[in-house]
């Protein structure tokens, strides 16, 4: 696990709940008993799991619907930029390429300032 960071992992949370929010999708925290065992470790793993929960619950409802993704883009790639992961941003960006192309995808990543991390994922 990447050394996690409790404003990176705040702001990404607060992207996610937002993208939640306008998609009217209701997030019910798994119960998972290696979570607590991990947390004794590691304070911040309980929100680095939701957080991840919360990504694949968006990417679920936006996979096959490019209105949403489209109606919804600027928010879903805050969330991408707002993630500093070298991975899990793949899940949403595959999303957005899915709906508007992967040359407006690269271009508005490059414009951000994503990291060359977030951009390949762009190119798959």
């Amino acid at each position: 696990m990447e050394r996690l960071d409790a404003r990176d992992l705040a702001e990404q949370e607060r992207c996610l709940d937002e993208l939640l929010e306008v998609l009217e999708l209701v997030f019910d925290e798994p119960v998972d008993p290696r979570v607590e065992a991990l947390a004794a470790r590691q304070p911040l793993y309980p929100q680095y799991h939701r957080v991840g929960h919360k990504r694949q619950l968006v990417r679920l409802a936006l996979e096959d619907e490019r209105r949403l993704v489209r109606e919804h883009y600027d928010a879903v790639l805050r969330a991408v930029l707002a993630d500093p992961d070298v991975n899990s941003p793949r899940w949403l960006i595959a999303v957005l390429v899915g709906a508007v192309g992967r040359r407006r995808v690269e271009q508005d990543l490059l414009t951000a300032g994503a990291s060359a991390d977030v951009l390949r994922w762009a190119g798959r």
